[in-house]
């Protein structure tokens, strides 16, 4: 009797200590994901053009809207107002007109400043390149446009200095900038991917929709292999499970559409689970369960 409490002990401490190592290691995982996504990190404003002795005559700001991934687009918003420049020789930029030309997929819009004004704005989209919602939630676009600032007599461009907020619901958005064909005029390129939290939320579902398969297969199994008794109530556990998964899936931030890689990789496998799982245990209680 007392070897066999020895046993039990033994073997309730080596489950325990197994319990224990795996939160561990769940919560280094944990861990590790927020560090690898950027969780915590802000967005904020990159600064572009005029450097130096060239003061700008004009101040551009670029600020993304939303974006809609599965029209792969981005809208944007740019405002354009004048800045006095230091220079002596230069007449302050309130005297003239501007004209702000965004060039972007073979289309240009065009901002004008009149004299008189303060701050001109203009809406548009941008198509989104390089990507596809297929590869959500880890997918990844660029988007790209030229900047020029011109005098709006003379069409004599001007240095300028452009403003890019790096901020969109659900993205992370990071900004460089590569000399136009012209001197003073930018490229500016946008990497545009999901933001940490998004991501991050969005793999942990998957990887709850896995371990709700695997406990379901599980169950099934056990009580198909006669390994455990076949309970009645164990069908509206898993038939619960089946139902839960399209619900978890339908929860997915951003709202993809139905048939992206990690639904073929992950939902659909998990969902025949646990359909195969409830048969195996309704047939196994069929075959074996009380007669009336």
């Amino acid at each position: 009797m007392w070897r066999m409490d020895r046993y039990k002990l033994r073997g309730r401490n080596m489950r325990l200590l197994a319990l224990g190592v795996f939160l561990l290691v769940l919560a280094a995982t944990y861990v590790l994901m927020l560090r690898h996504f950027g969780v915590s990190e802000l967005p904020g404003e990159r600064f572009f053009g005029a450097t130096g002795p060239d003061k700008p005559v004009g101040e551009v700001y670029v600020e993304p809207i939303g974006i809609d991934a599965l029209n792969e687009s981005m809208q944007v918003r740019v405002y354009l107002s004048p800045s006095v420049s230091d220079s002596k020789s230069a007449r302050p930029a309130a005297d003239r007109g501007l004209t702000l030309l965004v060039t972007h997929d073979a289309t240009t819009e065009e901002v004008n400043l009149a004299a008189t004004d303060h701050i001109a704005s203009s809406t548009f989209e941008l198509d989104l390149n390089e990507g596809t919602i297929t590869h959500y939630p880890l997918d990844a676009y660029q988007a790209r446009l030229g900047v020029q600032l011109l005098e709006g007599r003379s069409s004599l461009r001007l240095p300028m200095r452009v403003t890019m907020w790096e901020r969109v619901l659900g993205f992370n958005l990071n900004t460089t900038s590569h000399p136009g064909p012209d001197p003073g005029d930018l490229e500016l390129t946008t990497a545009i991917t999901r933001s940490g939290a998004f991501a991050m939320f969005a793999i942990c579902a998957y990887g709850a929709m896995i371990v709700l398969a695997c406990c379901a297969l599980a169950v099934g199994f056990l009580a198909f292999g006669d390994v455990r008794r076949p309970e009645p109530t164990l069908v509206g556990a898993l038939a619960a499970i089946v139902f839960a998964l399209p619900v978890l899936r339908n929860l997915m931030p951003g709202s993809p559409p139905l048939g992206v890689q990690a639904d073929i990789l992950v939902f659909l496998w998990t969902e025949l689970a646990a359909v195969l799982a409830v048969a195996l245990l309704v047939f196994k209680w069929a075959k074996n369960g009380p007669r009336p």
